[in-house]
């Protein structure tokens, strides 16, 4: 951590890795030392590798306050049962305060022949709300991973009617929560995959602004993983592993408290 800055990383780590290479990817993640963590695909099997790097905290909801003891406290995790979207936080300089699940897409029909199967599983954002005792703030952490298969050339695919009113609604959702944590006065930071390149979130500010001609996440050019906060990215790194995507490390200059939004 450099003084007066906080250091985020966003990662999808391939659902179908095997385990030494999940492992493998998160290692290399952590070993940046970023603050807050969001990671996507990540289910349940993978929840002893998370244990491997600090404490898991199963329980949600206010009140689940967990602190670190130092340097080497390790990481403080909330993993949610369903969603596949841990979140983690570096022990050093947060408490856990609490966290939860919040529903941007529940189970329904897909379109003929996007998806091996025409359902389309449940989506969820974890919400975790933090302390950060070295800049003496309250911060939101919301982890997420959006409905895949709905851009072509930068555009909502026409051919995909019911996928893509599904992910504009899960925007919708996942705008609201962002705008709900801004109304308490915390400072918001929303990770995640959101499986549209260019996407923005209302009252935040995306890595990529101002950085279009940056490598992509997800290919050479699309940058689906993002890490939207207050105010424009210090730096933006490229972090590669086993996985399809690569992790995206972003640095922001802590800046003063947000003011509560009406």
């Amino acid at each position: 951590m450099l003084p007066g800055h906080t250091d985020v990383v966003t990662a999808n780590v391939l659902g179908t890795l095997p385990r030494g290479q999940a492992r493998a990817a998160l290692r290399g993640i952590l070993a940046a030392r970023p603050d807050l963590v969001g990671l996507q695909e990540w289910g349940l099997s993978r929840r002893g590798l998370l244990r491997e790097t600090g404490s898991l905290r199963r329980l949600s909801g206010r009140g689940d306050r967990s602190r670190g003891t130092g340097a080497d406290g390790g990481y403080l995790w909330a993993s949610p049962l369903l969603g596949a979207c841990p979140v983690g936080v570096r022990a050093a300089r947060y408490d856990l305060v609490g966290w939860r699940t919040r529903v941007l897409g529940w189970p329904g029909r897909s379109d003929r022949g996007a998806r091996p199967f025409p359902v389309t599983p449940l989506r969820v954002a974890t919400v975790a709300v933090l302390r950060d005792r070295v800049e003496g703030r309250d911060v939101s952490l919301v982890n997420f991973h959006l409905t895949p298969g709905v851009q072509s050339r930068g555009s909502y695919r026409a051919d995909r009617p019911r996928l893509v009113a599904r992910h504009r609604d899960e925007v919708r959702r996942l705008t609201r929560v962002v705008g709900e944590q801004l109304a308490l006065g915390h400072t918001v930071v929303a990770v995640g995959d959101s499986n549209f390149d260019g996407l923005r979130i209302d009252g935040l500010t995306s890595a990529w602004e101002g950085r279009a001609h940056e490598s992509g996440t997800l290919g050479p050019h699309r940058k689906i993983d993002d890490v939207h906060g207050p105010g424009r990215a210090v730096s933006v790194t490229l972090l590669s592993s086993a996985s399809d995507h690569k992790a995206v490390l972003v640095r922001r200059r802590d800046l003063p408290r947000a003011s509560v939004v009406s």
